[in-house]
């Protein structure tokens, strides 16, 4: 008689938790939407007005790209050069904290209206608290810079498992992990995964593997998932292509528009 009550308890149990987690399981499923470099379609890129713009357009994460100066200050920027910016090919890297702060790196996306013409590079840890404060993960790209710097400004902000460091660099992601092995790593991509990269993707098992668009299809996608990864696709703008990859099984949609990519994708933005 025990056994029996037992077993119509832990029925209605199971059955109450399917009921509840129902519309959880259904939102699980669903793809993250990644804002590329922030909402770079209404903001100039890794920048402050960027992220918060991501923030607004309620992505599920922001990524940004990263880059070590002279001095050893990690800040926004994704070029080698500054060649888009000023129209010199001064390097990056050579630049200290001081003058690669004083960039103008929003005049470029308004010319006329000069709306974003304050917009300086952000560093790390600022460009971590604007995500963290509107409730979003960081996706971070390491540009350049040792794990070591990444490593320690993640763990002075106590973001070990919020943040997600992600590289083309799989020789960065093995330091990162060998320090740090409690943050979540994404191996980037933008050729054919072929089985030498899937050899080494199944030696450094990340979390995450990012991948071009052009080379991924359902069967990568699959044999990515096989090896225990997350799957995002790199950079999706056209909503036809979008859904195929969502009907393909993918876990996230790195896009340029986030805002509009949930929408036509999932329907009306979520609060």
């Amino acid at each position: 008689m025990r056994n029996h009550r037992t077993q119509k308890t832990w029925r209605a149990i199971v059955v109450g938790c399917c009921l509840m987690g129902t519309s959880m399981a259904e939102d699980l499923k669903k793809p993250l939407i990644i804002a590329h470099r922030g909402d770079s379609e209404k903001a100039p890129e890794n920048t402050a007005a960027a992220i918060q713009s991501a923030v607004f357009a309620n992505a599920d994460l922001i990524e940004f790209d990263v880059r070590e100066t002279s001095d050893g200050a990690l800040l926004l920027f994704h070029d080698g050069d500054l060649k888009r910016f000023t129209g010199q090919k001064t390097v990056f890297e050579s630049l200290g904290f001081v003058e690669a702060r004083k960039l103008d790196v929003g005049s470029w996306f308004d010319p006329e209206k000069k709306t974003f013409a304050e917009e300086r590079p952000p560093t790390l840890e600022e460009a971590i608290r604007l995500c963290l404060d509107g409730n979003k993960k960081p996706l971070i790209e390491r540009k350049s810079g040792p794990a070591s710097a990444y490593v320690n400004v993640i763990r002075e902000l106590k973001a070990e498992d919020r943040v997600i460091v992600q590289a083309f660099d799989w020789g960065f992601l093995r330091d990162l992990r060998e320090l740090a092995p409690d943050i979540v790593i994404g191996a980037l991509g933008d050729k054919k995964p072929d089985a030498k990269r899937m050899a080494e993707l199944k030696q450094l098992r990340p979390e995450w593997v990012g991948w071009n668009q052009k080379y991924l299809n359902a069967g990568g996608i699959e044999s990515f998932h096989e090896l225990g990864s997350r799957v995002a696709v790199w950079t999706v703008n056209d909503l036809a292509r979008l859904r195929q990859f969502v009907d393909w099984g993918v876990d996230g949609l790195i896009t340029d528009r986030p805002g509009e990519s949930r929408e036509g994708v999932f329907g009306a933005a979520q609060p």
